[in-house]
């Protein structure tokens, strides 16, 4: 297909999504969407912008479709709802042709398929950059309307980790050395872990729907907080316990043994320290989370039903946060703070 303007865009978009869905009374096609929303509706929209979020030096289309989308379920996984759809704004520059766009829309597909969304629609523009900004939303179970939220955390408190940290910071810092699409690729096969981190992260939405579940069993609605981790533990858990506001912390315990073999490698390579390496991260997508002492063995068991790994990472108090036994080296990444 000869892509001359927006009408062949939109149709070659159409061959992947499906205009119709449960959760839309009205699909795409009109000036509006019309959503059949069966619960309370979480939403959260993200930017996902050239060269700030990714490079197309070794992001190929499929990997910008999938990630550009992958970080919107992720957040709806961390309010415990169950991801419904998404509409999508995307400015193209004109060197995406159908190829392109048709890769583009298979890795954002994958994700659809994987939780059932609906494209509901969205908007195209013409622009010097490639970005993409997704608004996705997901449905909150029956007596949970506000979600699970971050700062319901209690002196006494363990806070927890779902997934892995550091493995993404190292597929940045890899791919980002790498002087073309050659080395990309040698990087790719050799921290392959790594790079597929950074790449194309799985989200946590079924685990967040199932501590969402165990929150209303136990009624533990306004006392277990979670939130994704996409600016690392070092930043996010701060926001996590509201620190600012409660002046709590914590002791973070992270052991070489809690990492992924990869991060020890490139410890190994060159000298850094791996603990402090991945707590402070960035773009893990993983899950934090805090919740009463005393349902700490029973939450780990619900856990360990699912592949992702599980962690205790310590016990909330008052005072500081602290990485083994130490100040943090760094608050973490903050898009503007340079």
């Amino acid at each position: 297909m000869n892509m001359t303007g927006e009408d062949d865009i939109l149709a070659l978009v159409g061959r992947f999504f499906s205009a119709e869905h449960p959760s839309l009374l009205l699909g795409r096609g009109d000036d509006c969407a019309v959503l059949r929303p069966g619960a309370p509706l979480a939403v959260s929209t993200d930017i996902f912008a050239e060269d700030t979020h990714f490079r197309t030096r070794y992001f190929t289309p499929y990997d910008t479709g999938y990630k550009a989308l992958a970080v919107n379920i992720s957040d709806i996984g961390a309010s415990g709802a169950t991801p419904a759809g998404l509409s999508m704004g995307l400015t193209l520059t004109g060197r995406e042709d159908e190829a392109w766009l048709s890769e583009f829309c298979r890795g954002m597909k994958e994700l659809c398929d994987r939780f059932s969304l609906a494209l509901s629609g969205g908007d195209l523009a013409r622009s010097s950059l490639l970005n993409i900004c997704v608004t996705a939303w997901g449905e909150l179970p029956e007596g949970l309307p506000r979600g699970l939220r971050r700062g319901m955390a209690q002196e006494g408190d363990i806070i927890f980790l779902i997934g892995g940290v550091g493995q993404a910071r190292l597929g940045l810092t890899l791919l980002e050395a790498c002087p073309d699409a050659e080395a990309c690729e040698k990087t790719r096969k050799d921290w392959p872990e790594a790079c597929a981190a950074h790449l194309h992260p799985l989200p946590l939405a079924k685990e967040g729907a199932a501590l969402a579940r165990f929150a209303l069993h136990h009624q533990l609605e306004d006392r277990l907080s979670l939130m994704d981790v996409s600016d690392g533990l070092a930043r996010d858990l701060p926001r996590l316990l509201a620190g600012t506001k409660t002046g709590l912390g914590a002791d973070i315990v992270l052991s070489a043994d809690d990492l992924s073999p990869e991060i020890l490698r490139y410890a190994e390579k060159t000298g850094i320290c791996a603990p402090d390496f991945a707590f402070e991260g960035g773009e893990d997508y993983a899950l934090a989370g805090t919740c009463p002492a005393q349902f700490w063995p029973e939450l780990s068991r619900v856990l360990s039903t699912f592949d992702t790994p599980s962690l205790l990472l310590g016990t909330v108090r008052k005072g500081p946060l602290t990485l083994n036994g130490h100040s943090p080296h760094s608050a973490g990444f903050d898009h503007f703070s340079c």
